[in-house]
């Protein structure tokens, strides 16, 4: 028996660990989902990179100074796109490491965060931003002003632009965003790269380099590309065509440079130095891009120290792994109307942090869908919660959620 029941100022707890046994706690209107947690942990040695678990181990990682190897090399990346082109899911896929928040709906990530890569001597810092939005639509959908800031900002610091397309995305797979197009105007100088992101789940050869034509604006590296009208790509086979649609243009006697600016087509960017056609999901393209990220490092010092993955805090963390599973079990609007935050962190005797977070809703009926039938939707967000914050912390994790409406 589960008790659903939610009163003004009343929390209700859900507490997962590994299985599934439910028991209600002596509290008034309290649900317990209780299990017993494995004492082994997966990874018994603390990693050489590692998030932080604790406010106090995050504030000694952000003290160390930056490491130094021989003949350092760096490289800062902003990677920009349109609400859910992938951005997050790329980043975690080139860092090897779930350090961003991922979701099929728009807006998961809130605000700038700052993934680090570290091979031999080179460190590649990538800055994972919001979706670009306008700042009407941020007033509009009373978003957080890092929508519009992180952005512009990420463009500052980079020294490299990565523009990522949702190539499946019927509506925004055929340009590149307005408010894009005028960064890549205002950051010309900066080498640019365009990713085609989800290219597993497109079906169509012919409709691939047409629409390769279109995002570049038949250019690329400042030469025309091939026209690719004549080709019967019905003959070709799926990684011949995107090789073919990612070939780099060389100069020739026919292909003479081309004096247009870039942005000339509207469309699409006719400064891109380079193409991949990726899948972040399945890992299809991300060796190549991650190496070819790595040879475009330049001789400079390195921002981080070689412990660090990312810049976040663990509380940020944590409480953005929730938000993303609140997006993915409930429906239109609430899960952004939900204010989340850590009421509770400890680390136990086991070397595993016990984590206790807050959802505040503003309204019963929030509170009501959060819940769900019995606290199906809670003890579910919850679980998943669990393994993906087991995944960032690299410890198993203790985690309770606590619902109350404000």
């Amino acid at each position: 028996m589960v008790l659903s029941r939610i009163n003004r100022g009343v929390l209700t707890f859900v507490r997962v660990r590994c299985i599934g046994f439910s028991s209600i706690s002596q509290a008034p209107s309290q649900i317990e989902s209780d299990s017993h947690l494995s004492e082994k942990q997966a990874l018994q040695e603390e990693p050489s990179k590692a998030v932080p678990l604790t406010v106090e181990a995050y504030k000694n990682q952000r003290k160390l100074r930056p490491s130094q190897p021989e003949n350092p090399h760096l490289l800062k990346v902003a990677i920009l796109g349109e609400p859910n082109a992938g951005k997050s899911t790329l980043t975690n896929a080139l860092v090897k490491w779930k350090v961003c928040a991922v979701s099929r709906k728009v807006h998961t990530t809130r605000k700038q965060a700052s993934a680090v890569l570290v091979e031999e001597n080179k460190q590649i810092v990538f800055l994972d931003t919001p979706g670009f939005v306008t700042p009407e639509l941020t007033k509009r959908h009373q978003l957080e002003p890092s929508f519009v800031m992180d952005p512009i900002r990420s463009l500052r610091e980079a020294h490299l632009i990565a523009v990522v397309v949702d190539i499946c995305n019927k509506f925004t797979n055929n340009r590149i965003n307005e408010d894009i197009l005028e960064a890549l105007e205002n950051y010309k100088h900066k080498k640019s790269i365009l990713i085609m992101n989800k290219i597993d789940a497109m079906k169509s050869k012919g409709r691939l380099l047409g629409l390769t034509q279109t995002l570049t604006g038949g250019m690329m590296d400042g030469f025309k590309t091939e026209n690719h009208k004549n080709i019967d790509s019905k003959q070709m086979s799926f990684d011949e065509v995107v090789a073919l649609a990612s070939k780099i243009p060389e100069a020739t006697n026919s292909n003479e440079e081309a004096n247009l600016s870039p942005a000339d087509s509207k469309k699409g960017w006719a400064s891109f130095s380079r193409l991949f056609m990726v899948s972040a999901l399945k890992g299809d393209g991300i060796d190549d891009l991650r190496n070819y990220l790595l040879g475009e490092a330049v001789p400079f010092e390195w921002v981080y120290h070689d412990s660090t993955i990312t810049d976040q805090h663990p509380h940020d963390m944590a409480t953005m792994i929730l938000r993303e599973k609140l997006l993915e079990y409930l429906p239109q609007e609430i899960p952004y109307q939900l204010r989340l935050t850590i009421s509770k962190w400890e680390l136990l005797s086991t070397g595993c942090p016990k984590i206790q977070i807050k959802i505040s809703c503003s309204n019963s009926r929030h509170a009501r869908f959060v819940i769900g039938p019995a606290g199906k939707h809670i003890a579910a967000c919850v679980e998943k919660a669990r393994k993906a914050m087991r995944e960032a912390f690299r410890k198993d994790v203790v985690l309770r959620v606590a619902v109350e409406q404000e």
